[in-house]
């Protein structure tokens, strides 16, 4: 058989994506980031096709010397970026992180306390993800009105009730979400959950970068037993998961197996040298580069609140992390308004917003839309970018105007990622 022309196609469609996406679009997936050229340089090697099962030094597998040298040092690293007594970098998805420590915590029959998903709150922290798949039921986190805050009053006496009934044991509670304005009340809940004897567990994957910037809260020194993440959102490291704790030795060495081999076997090593290249980028540009993060994010929402836009939480300075969340509504909904922006270029996510009731019709187009603004902080982007990026989203939004034109020449200011050693 001659496959030559099916070679090509997969060439083509590669080398089409790295243009559209890398070089022409405006990339604004609050789930994404643009890895540096020396972690794209790490990521490709010998190591994305070699297996070394169990921990540095106590190998299932011969020929890992290298290995182990490079997890380890990524180890050590991720402890010092997150003030950590305790780092695994094995899980290969911030889910499979979160199935991992939900496992160290729940057990069949067990009720856990998260946020909802139309509250913002990820599909693994619910009976529909991975805690339905551990057995775990789940219950939500009271919200203030508005829906993005946790209501910590109300979450404690909820703690406080549900902990005398003793028929579903209540066993967890799982602070961080998917949607992501702002800080949650770890710190003010977390005494509670502790003279209740329930787990601490945070989700950082979407604010991991501005933690490790300490932009955020810190979910350790707040009180969370054990934090789970992906290291590629507000992060810029490679898609993976990590979990990070300051359990007591004896603690983390008795629940670590829920891990490996419980919830994983190969861990793709290729991701290792990149992970410890892209902590040592935010050791060294962290701060610089998360604060530059939160600021964009600020700073869109008013601008997009000033052309017209219905964007949440304006009394609330609209935003704390990468986020900005806006009602699209009365435009037609988020997929209507995601599908016209893309159009232009200009790469966004439709999503869920509180209140809204679920149905197939809401999935599929939500009232709004999510947007994320660490990747193109990567490439530069600062007030003047910011300013003209939201005039954008109006003209094509409100004015149904053709802007990916404008946005092709915005995107070609904002090429040369920041926050880097230089090669």
């Amino acid at each position: 058989m001659d496959y030559s022309k099916e070679v090509q196609h997969i060439k083509d469609i590669v080398a089409n994506q790295n243009q559209w996406r890398k070089k022409e679009c405006i990339n604004l997936i609050a789930s994404e980031n643009a890895p540096s050229p020396l972690v794209e340089e790490v990521y490709q090697s010998d190591f994305s096709h070699r297996y070394a099962e169990g921990d540095p030094g106590r190998r299932f597998y011969n020929g890992v010397k290298y290995v182990d040298e490079i997890e380890s040092m990524a180890i050590e690293l991720g402890k010092q970026l997150f003030n950590a007594r305790h780092c695994n970098i094995q899980p290969v998805s911030g889910t499979a992180a979160n199935l991992a420590t939900i496992a160290m915590f729940g057990r069949i029959g067990d009720t856990i306390i998260s946020n909802s998903t139309a509250n913002g709150g990820h599909i693994t922290h619910n009976k529909a993800g991975a805690a339905g798949l551990l057995g775990i039921s789940s219950l939500d986190f009271p919200t203030t009105e508005d829906g993005f805050h946790i209501d910590a009053d109300k979450a404690n006496a909820m703690i406080e009730r549900l902990s005398k009934n003793v028929r579903n044991h209540l066993s967890l509670l799982i602070f961080g979400c998917s949607m992501y304005l702002f800080p949650q009340p770890v710190k003010e809940i977390a005494p509670t959950a502790k003279a209740n004897d329930l787990a601490v567990m945070y989700d950082m994957a979407h604010v991991c970068g501005l933690i490790a910037g300490k932009q955020f809260q810190d979910p350790l020194k707040e009180g969370a037993d054990a934090v789970a993440t992906s290291t590629h959102k507000t992060f810029p490291g490679p898609q993976g998961g990590a979990i990070f704790s300051n359990m007591t030795d004896d603690e983390w060495s008795r629940r670590k197996p829920c891990i490996f081999p419980a919830t994983l076997s190969n861990y793709h090593l290729h991701r290792f040298p990149a992970f410890a290249m892209a902590c040592l980028e935010m050791l060294e540009f962290g701060q610089d580069y998360a604060k530059q993060t939160v600021k964009n994010a600020q700073l869109l929402g008013a601008e997009l609140d000033s052309l017209g836009f219905d964007v949440k939480c304006a009394d609330f300075g609209y935003s704390k992390s990468h986020q900005v969340v806006v009602d699209v509504s009365k435009q037609g909904g988020g997929k209507t308004v995601g599908d016209v922006l893309e159009k232009s270029n200009i790469i966004v996510n439709k999503n869920l917003l509180p209140g809204e009731k679920l149905s197939a019709a809401n999935l599929d187009n939500p009232a709004g839309i999510r947007i994320g603004v660490q990747e193109m902080t990567r490439y530069g982007m600062k007030d003047g970018e910011v300013k003209e990026l939201a005039l954008l989203f109006k003209k094509a939004v409100l004015e149904k105007k053709d802007v990916k034109k404008d946005a092709i020449a915005l995107r070609s200011r904002l090429q040369e990622c920041q926050y880097t050693f230089k090669n």
